[in-house]
């Protein structure tokens, strides 16, 4: 396996981060499961239902070691940091519509909804949907902005607190902060005094928006994707 990564790193860099983003993403979701078993836990024990605490902690720690080996092959996945902000500004660029021929040949049905669990390296998104309101979005960082500013108008309190929580931020650079001057392509969010990172792939929003989600309690299916166009055919 240490040799498959180090060669995917090296050569195909553009997989690793791929790669290294359904692995995080699957971290996130087992993440949920951990929370749902924890709360079943407190819930045995509450209605002293004892006979089900062993079971359940052993599901715990299987899920902690499965997260361990996650989140290992995920640091052993990552790229250079320079390396990885070239793949993500040149996803950036080609999602550009002057630089994608014959454009209406790549529209797609713009009221099929798509969920956080779908991949969207080259796609371009048409908006999203959230609380049963549709909200309409030309890139990938509009939709990461929008669902901030949708949430932070929810509860700021807790939109506020990723600025501290390190769950909710990057490996090397925050997704969320005060000071400008650490991250890259900085927006604020109307109504706080937070900026968040818009220099991110669309998967790596993806994922960011699925944490979100989770700290607010709301559920991922409840959280729906419109596409306006997709380039996959263009890259294979």
């Amino acid at each position: 396996m240490d040799k498959l990564i180090t060669f995917l790193k090296k050569e195909f860099p553009n997989d690793a981060l791929e790669i290294q983003e359904c692995i995080e993403l699957l971290n996130q979701c087992i993440g949920g499961s951990r929370e749902s078993i924890k709360s079943a836990f407190n819930q045995a024990i509450d209605k002293k239902n004892y006979d089900k605490i062993p079971l359940l902690t052993d599901f715990l720690a299987t899920i902690d070691s499965i997260q361990y080996q996650l989140d290992e092959y995920s640091d052993m996945l990552q790229i250079d940091e320079e390396v990885e902000e070239s793949i993500v500004e040149k996803e950036i660029s080609e999602s550009k519509e002057k630089l994608i021929p014959d454009y209406n040949s790549l529209r797609v049905d713009q009221n099929i909804p798509h969920t956080l669990y779908d991949v969207y390296t080259h796609k371009r998104p048409a908006g999203f949907e959230l609380f049963g309101q549709r909200y309409d979005a030309k890139e990938w960082k509009d939709v990461f902005v929008q669902t901030c500013e949708v949430l932070a108008s929810k509860d700021l309190s807790l939109f506020r607190s990723f600025v501290e929580d390190k769950t909710m931020q990057g490996r090397k650079v925050p997704y969320f902060c005060i000071d400008t001057k650490v991250i890259r392509a900085p927006r604020k969010i109307k109504g706080t005094d937070v900026h968040v990172m818009t220099n991110m792939s669309a998967n790596q929003i993806r994922n960011v928006i699925e944490r979100m989600l989770r700290k607010y309690n709301i559920r991922i299916s409840d959280y729906k994707i419109y596409l306006k166009a997709d380039y996959t055919s263009l890259h294979e």
